[in-house]
């Protein structure tokens, strides 16, 4: 594979280079978690890759579609068990992977141990060529029972609920804007991924709530279809109301947090000109005064006076499940009356403010992932975040090319070029 272009020229002047490294070497200091080797096999356009990595920031560019995200990708992987860029584990299996098995393994240093993380996905059905078709390879067969996931915690076998959180992880993406113009899904699964890497319990309770969401919705339609006893609702309404208690007092801690450190985000970005609030909006009535063990009571009464619409749509109607976020600037929603910059704007200072809320509360500097961010943002806010990237212990960024990276950010760089799932260090950093 030729790979002649890799671009060694610099682009010129970069009028806010001053901001740069304000002390010798921002990678100094308390080393938290971050991850040393990322090994791949058969994953995504990865046939097999060993990567080591270490403290400051890595960066890898190259065309589209060569493979920069799905590094990033892994790394996510190791840290959430899932993928932010698939609609299902099996998509990240290599398509002409002769034992249709994707493998990522990871080893992290963390502040009291070292820990391997290893995730291994099965596709026993991938899609056939117009070749494999008339082969006589088939769709690898695997028992019933057996798990399309395996999950591998220093070489034993564990639980999703084990790995989730034992490196955690904060991606900016250019779908981040989504967070405020996108659904009201986009926003609940914000939420989701921060609370569920900080908090074990968070995770459990969210997991059992959507299946008891989803068992209840199943037993909505056979009452209404009159099939069921409406009376057998009050056992899924009493799991429902303790589950749901949980995951709605974590979400609003996690929004107060949020915003303690957005609006002093929001304000630097816009030049102070800019005050920004972010309001949960649950999908029932929530009083402040509510004590926790108070709450499931009057979720439970709202429960009974929606009872009858529930049956006759035959879903759940309340719940966490339908909760939003607001996000208010100025006093206006951003959502409805946002301009494109102040949503980006927002955007940035949420997931700002989501790394910080991640350190707080685990003491843990989670490692960074930047996916191509830099090419959606203007000059101002560009700066901003690249300010913020280089005061971080570990950094992974992913872009088209070197153009608007400030030299002096470039030599401190591992700078990798990446072609058709194959990488080649550049300049290691110094």
């Amino acid at each position: 594979m030729d790979r002649g272009h890799r671009r060694r020229s610099l682009t010129p002047p970069f009028p806010w280079s001053r901001y740069l490294y304000d002390r010798p070497n921002h990678f100094c200091g308390r080393v938290h978690v971050h991850l040393s080797r990322l090994s791949l096999s058969e994953f995504r356009n990865y046939q097999q890759l060993e990567l080591t990595l270490g403290r400051g920031l890595f960066l890898f560019y190259g065309d589209n579609a060569q493979g920069k995200t799905n590094l990033l990708e892994a790394a996510a992987l190791l840290a959430t068990a899932s993928s932010f860029h698939a609609g299902s584990d099996r998509e990240v299996v290599n398509w002409y992977a002769p034992d249709h098995i994707a493998r990522v393994t990871g080893d992290v240093k963390r502040r009291s141990d070292d820990i391997e993380i290893e995730v291994v996905i099965f596709d026993p059905t991938p899609p056939l060529t117009a070749t494999d078709a008339s082969s006589s390879q088939h769709p690898l067969e695997l028992p019933a029972n057996t798990p399309r996931k395996r999950l591998k915690l220093n070489t034993l076998p564990k639980k999703t609920m084990d790995i989730i959180g034992q490196m955690k992880v904060v991606l900016f993406a250019p779908t981040d804007l989504h967070i405020v113009d996108g659904s009201p899904d986009e926003r609940r699964r914000f939420l989701d991924r921060a609370l569920c890497q900080v908090q074990p319990r968070y995770c459990q309770a969210l997991v059992r709530y959507r299946k008891i969401v989803t068992q209840r919705s199943a037993l909505l339609k056979r009452v209404r279809d009159l099939q069921e006893d409406p009376v057998m609702l009050d056992y899924l309404d009493e799991q429902l109301t303790t589950l749901a208690n949980l995951v709605i007092y974590e979400r609003q801690r996690m929004i107060a947090a949020l915003n303690e450190y957005a609006p002093d985000f929001q304000k630097a970005i816009s030049g102070g000109h800019e005050q920004l609030q972010i309001v949960y909006r649950p999908s029932f009535k929530v009083d402040a005064a509510w004590s926790l063990p108070e709450a499931p009571e009057h979720y439970r009464e709202q429960l009974r006076a929606a009872r009858k619409k529930e049956i006759m749509q035959g879903v759940c109607l309340l719940g966490p499940h339908r909760d939003d976020l607001e996000f208010q600037v100025n006093d206006v929603n951003m959502l409805t009356y946002g301009s494109r910059g102040q949503q980006r704007t927002t955007a940035l200072s949420t997931k700002l403010a989501e790394l910080a809320f991640m350190r707080a509360s685990t003491g843990d500097e989670p490692v960074l992932l930047l996916d191509d961010v830099f090419s959606e943002l203007d000059s101002t806010r560009r700066e901003y975040l690249l300010r913020q990237v280089l005061q971080h212990e570990q950094v992974l960024l992913t872009a088209t090319d070197l153009t608007g990276f400030p030299p002096e950010m470039l030599e401190q760089a591992h700078t990798y070029h990446v072609v058709d799932g194959h990488i080649q260090l550049l300049s290691p950093s110094t």
